[in-house]
């Protein structure tokens, strides 16, 4: 399945790689899913949303309902990318990534 990267809308940290349905982080941790494109830790909160098929970033002024857990599916093999310049904006924010 295809890794696609992502990075933080406003620092341009790169964040990690969506695979399916799937989060990791830039260490190839897996931290969360996806539902559409909405991304959740693994607890169920909300992280963030894919903005423009690249970048992740939580909206500033909602918060979708939790959803239900789910099951830590492990490392992969990760190789982080440089960092981009950021975008921005008074509607979007960088997501705090779970630490672990």
């Amino acid at each position: 399945m295809e890794q696609k990267p992502l990075w933080m809308i406003t620092s341009g940290e790169f964040a990690g790689w969506r695979t399916g349905d799937d989060l990791y982080d830039a260490n190839g941790r897996h931290i969360g899913y996806f539902k559409g494109d909405v991304a959740y830790q693994l607890n169920g909160e909300y992280l963030g949303e894919i903005v423009n098929e690249e970048w992740l970033g939580r909206h500033a002024n909602k918060t979708p309902p939790r959803l239900g857990t789910r099951e830590s599916r492990g490392s992969v093999h990760s190789v982080p990318r440089a960092r981009r310049s950021g975008r921005p904006s008074l509607m979007w924010k960088d997501p705090k990534l779970p630490q672990g």
